[in-house]
């Protein structure tokens, strides 16, 4: 062991006892073979641990750092070999050294904070159970966040750099004071982008209307957003108008976890000669038969008004893509066209029409055919209603029970959070049976 240190300590001497420019070459060999080993055994076994995961942002994110960290490696280098070749030119340079750390760990903070922040939002977003989608809010909290690391970063670099910090601080505020009442407008218009991308009342993509513009959101940026109507026509929204004004979206209104589902209204009126069953009857069949209407919620017809010259009927329908809602309108009114003229039903004419006589084709035969239907659609449209009746005294009568069960002591809290999911969807339930009657 004393010749083995005794060995170690003249190869020290004598690697001390060279000339500059030799340590200085041999400094160059070690870091060019110590940076192979750090890309060969460390960085590329970190590329395939990430290649092998499923998710995609741990690709980007060692993308994004890996250069960092060899530059990292490099100053580290330089540092180690000037403390042996040059120990006074290191102490002089020591603190640009420590800036140069302090800069390239705050950018490989903010780089993970903006890579990160996506996914750590969407993945706490999934455990929420709600028909409206709210996201968006992510960029805000990584804007945020990288702004607080840069603000501490140039904060410590300032104090290697033995830099007063008044003196700037005193400046900016002057400059900022100018600048904001020059771009008051403007400024108003990037702070509400701001809280905008907070509130996220939409995302790109959504249909919204807004002041009565209706249109497709192709873009947000700091001081506006852009709509492209039916029309092709893009329209330039500021952001403070956005802020202040009423904004509908017709992407986030649905139930049942369904954010894009919307509900169809389509009134109808026939004339006042027409038995309601039976038009209510045909309605229903022609709701239900659109390809765009989906099973659940079954489509709905109800009786909504006596107007002054046709009893009017409403169509409740649920579509699964607001986007197929001018379509499913256009099939249904052609269907509704063509069935009331089928089965003998008058669309009737406005009243300040005046008509020799009132249109109709019907003959003897086909009146009795539609007496018959105007019957069997009488009787249908009972049958339905009591089991409608039975279905809600049946909702009503299964939620008591629940109520009841949550008075019990002896049950834990996940066994009550369990029921009480079970009783907010009765209730959901019952409150689409009630806005129905």
């Amino acid at each position: 062991m004393v010749e083995i240190a005794e060995s170690i300590q003249l190869g020290i001497d004598t690697l001390n006892g060279l000339d500059w420019y030799f340590q200085v070459l041999i400094c160059i060999g070690t870091s060019i073979l110590a940076i192979y080993c750090l890309r060969r055994f460390v960085l590329r076994q970190i590329a395939e641990l990430v290649n092998d995961t499923e998710v995609g942002w741990d690709n980007d994110l060692y993308i994004a750092l890996e250069s960092k960290i060899n530059i990292f490696f490099v100053a580290i280098c330089v540092n180690i070999s000037l403390l042996w070749v040059n120990p006074d030119l290191l102490s002089s340079i020591f603190p640009l050294l420590n800036s140069l750390y302090i800069l390239l760990l705050t950018m490989m903070l903010t780089t993970t904070v903006k890579i990160a922040t996506p996914p750590l939002m969407a993945l706490m977003n999934s455990n929420k159970k709600s028909g409206v989608s709210v996201t968006g809010g992510n960029h805000f909290v990584s804007i945020i966040v990288r702004i607080v690391i840069w603000l501490i970063g140039i904060n410590a670099i300032l104090g290697e750099l033995n830099i007063e910090v008044t003196g700037i601080l005193a400046s900016f505020a002057l400059f900022s004071l100018i600048i904001g009442l020059s771009l008051q407008h403007t400024i108003g218009n990037i702070l509400n982008s701001f809280m905008l991308a907070m509130d996220s009342p939409f995302d790109v993509g959504d249909r919204i209307e807004v002041e009565g513009i209706e249109g497709r959101v192709v873009s947000t940026g700091i001081l506006s957003t852009k709509l492209l109507t039916y029309a092709e026509e893009l329209v330039i929204i500021p952001n403070n108008t956005l802020v202040s004004a009423k904004i509908r979206n017709m992407a986030r209104g649905g139930g049942d976890g369904q954010p894009r589902r919307i509900n169809l209204l389509i009134d109808v009126g026939a004339a006042y000669g027409e038995e309601p069953p039976h038009v209510k009857q045909v309605l229903i069949d022609i709701a239900k038969d659109c390809p765009y209407t989906v099973e659940e919620p079954t489509p709905r017809v109800l009786f909504v008004e006596l107007g002054e010259y046709s009893i009017d009927f409403r169509i409740y329908a649920w579509i699964d893509n607001y986007s197929d809602e001018w379509p499913a309108r256009d099939w249904i009114l052609q269907r509704v066209f063509e069935r009331f003229s089928q089965e003998g039903i008058e669309i009737p004419f406005p009243t300040s029409v005046e008509l020799p006589e009132i249109p109709s084709g019907s003959t003897e035969t086909s009146k009795k055919r539609k007496r018959a239907r105007q019957k069997a659609a009488r009787i249908q449209m009972s049958k339905d209603e009591k089991f409608y009746r039975e279905e809600r005294d049946s909702l009503k009568s299964l939620l008591e029970d629940l109520e009841e069960q949550m008075k019990d002591a002896t049950l834990g809290s996940r066994q009550k959070d369990q029921i009480r999911k079970e009783m907010a969807s009765l209730n959901a339930t019952l409150q689409r049976f009630d806005s129905e009657d």
